[in-house]
């Protein structure tokens, strides 16, 4: 970090007065009945800084503007002009992605033949398996296909015997899009860091800004919906499991690319009302020994908005039945075959490897989805004789599925069959080995099954109406959120100061007769052009001490006016305070006259 006694350059000869904050500025035009110029004042370079036991007096005034309900509209283009970690910051919601995942299955299960064609081998398996009926299922090259032997020997088709298993008709899928879809959201899309845990701003109960993300959902922040979530493939791409650890083990990720989203469209408004002092309090820069300005916003946030009037926040222009023009979705394979468990333990599972894999693995998705379905089959047994379920005695045939899930296939030994039925074994079982083999047709080698299918017009499955209400109740309910765009709309600070001067409030208003000194916070530090803060907050001592050696503190961080943030004390004329700066330098405050009921005279002394 740059020193901040580095010496600043002279500014130019002709120099306006200090900036007003677009808050306050648009206010003035309303309240001004005509315009003004702007003027033009000759301005002095700033004084040298203090060295050791020199001393400077300066005078702090304390002001307000309040704005009642000052109604500022953004547009789009505005909005995109704010920097982007402040728009990143902003979160909005977590929005429940339970029915764009069973939409964009929906849509590789219902490609054109044409387009099903023109997938890679891997892809186009995948969209057989997530059509797998009892009719088409392929049993060839699995431990199943003992399975068409047995149904020979009765008369029976195969399709018949697995429809019966599952409790399912012959042309019905084995694995309904909503398991399918289930066991993606568990498996891949909420073991990816980024829809496990979000950013924000530190609070008693998340003191390390890290919030945890809703089920089955990812965070979109503002950002989000005026990029028309440019960032979603980088986002949920490729990520390290522990952020820490970017060299780390890596989630693979769900998305590989996204076009064609359009959340806000070009007359997209957002229209914010604030009760607010739009002017700035002074304080004091002890390394330049100059006053500066704080941005008085941060210290509102709380009183900023009236969440009671439905009218804070308004949001115009977002798109009607939100959607993703293209989005191509990728799962990764083992790189190695995964066979299917043939033991009941270890319950309740069993022995199959595919458990001990990633689960955002296909197998093991696979499998995952193959347990939610067997869970839906009931405890039962079918039985069979020749020419189908026979009205005789002799049934040589059982297939039975307990309510675990566990699979067997008995046959009589009268019955003659050149290969033997398939062995016990779970339902989900019977679903990987089947699902593994058919995967690999083609040729494909394990490891080179990786799937990615492109999918368009995927619905998100959520009302604009639904999306803006969930919205403004989340902002109302941790409007900190709001505090980086808030300062932005209001930025009115200038210097660095350490300190400044505030002035309680009464029932009849500011009375200036109580003068407290508020020592800054680390979101006092204003930002530069990008939304990157322009020093880190190194105060090793923040507050004001009664003794020179800092060992005696006099501030608390007792509620005035709803802030409970800042270290402060009151002061009178005559006091003497002492304090340390960022750089480590130590300064005495005496306490002057106050020249009027708003104003504050103090001497600096540079003592260390």
């Amino acid at each position: 970090m740059e020193a901040r006694d580095t010496p600043r350059p002279a500014p130019p000869a002709g120099h306006r007065l200090p900036r007003l904050g677009p808050l306050l500025a648009a206010a003035l035009s309303c309240a001004l009945p005509g315009c003004v110029d702007a003027v033009t004042v000759e301005e002095e370079a700033p004084p040298p800084a203090l060295g050791v036991r020199e001393s400077r007096t300066l005078t702090l005034e304390f002001l307000r503007f309040d704005a009642k309900r000052f109604a500022k509209t953004l547009t789009l283009e505005e909005l995109r002009a704010i920097p982007k970690p402040t728009l990143e910051a902003i979160w909005l919601l977590d929005l429940d992605i339970s029915a764009l995942i069973e939409n964009a299955l929906l849509g590789i299960m219902y490609l054109p033949p044409a387009d099903v064609e023109a997938l890679p081998p891997a892809s186009r398996n995948l969209v057989g398996l997530l059509n797998m009926t009892p009719e088409s299922a392929d049993l060839r090259g699995t431990s199943l296909e003992g399975l068409l032997g047995v149904g020979n020997a009765v008369g029976l088709p195969t399709s018949k015997i697995l429809a019966d298993l599952v409790g399912a008709a012959g042309n019905e899928r084995l694995i309904p899009v909503e398991i399918a879809a289930q066991a993606v959201l568990e498996n891949l899309v909420s073991t990816h860091p980024n829809t496990k845990a979000r950013r924000g701003p530190p609070s008693s109960e998340h003191p390390d800004g890290i919030y945890p993300v809703a089920p089955r959902s990812i965070p979109v922040t503002l950002y989000d919906v005026v990029s028309d979530f440019a960032g979603l493939a980088e986002q949920f791409g490729p990520t390290p499991l522990d952020p820490d650890d970017p060299d780390g083990p890596k989630h693979p990720g769900f998305i590989k690319a996204t076009s064609g989203v359009k959340a806000a469209l070009d007359h997209f408004t957002m229209t914010v009302r604030v009760n607010v002092n739009a002017l700035p309090y002074k304080g004091v820069d002890a390394t330049a020994a100059d006053v500066a300005s704080v941005n008085s916003t941060p210290g509102q946030i709380d009183t900023l908005f009236d969440f009671s009037e439905p009218d804070w926040l308004e949001l115009n222009g977002l798109a009607e039945g939100l959607s993703i023009g293209e989005l191509t979705m990728a799962i990764p394979e083992s790189p190695m075959y995964l066979p299917g468990g043939t033991a009941e333990e270890p319950s309740p599972r069993g022995d199959s490897p595919v458990w001990e894999q990633p689960p955002w693995e296909l197998e093991h998705i696979l499998a995952r989805a193959g347990e939610l379905r067997a869970a839906l089959i009931e405890d039962h047994c079918s039985s069979y004789g020749p020419q189908g379920t026979s009205t005789s005695q002799f049934e040589p045939v059982e297939v039975c599925i307990d309510e675990r899930g566990w699979t067997e296939i008995r046959v009589d030994d009268s019955v003659v069959l050149e290969e033997p039925p398939p062995p016990p074994s779970y339902f989900w079982d019977i679903l990987v080995e089947v699902a593994q083999k058919r995967l690999h047709d083609g040729d494909l080698a394990e490891g080179d099954a990786n799937v990615e299918v492109t999918v368009r017009d995927v619905p998100v499955g959520v009302e604009t109406d639904d999306l803006v209400a969930r919205i403004k109740e989340n902002l109302a309910n941790d409007p900190a959120v709001l505090e980086d765009m808030a300062i932005e709309l209001n930025d009115n600070a200038a210097g660095d100061a350490d300190f400044y001067l505030y002035q309680p409030s009464t029932e009849g208003g500011v009375a200036g007769r109580r003068d407290y000194l508020y020592f800054i916070a680390p979101d006092d530090i204003r930002k530069d052009a990008a939304g990157a803060r322009v020093r880190d907050y190194a105060y090793e001592n923040p507050g004001f001490f009664a003794d020179a050696e800092l060992t005696e503190k006099v501030s608390t961080t007792e509620e005035i006016d709803g802030d409970a943030l800042h270290e402060k004390v009151e002061v009178a004329p005559g006091d003497t305070l002492y304090f340390e700066d960022d750089e480590g330098r130590r300064y005495a405050i005496e306490i002057g006259d106050k020249p009027s009921a708003h104003r504050l005279s103090l001497t600096l002394t540079r003592i260390q």
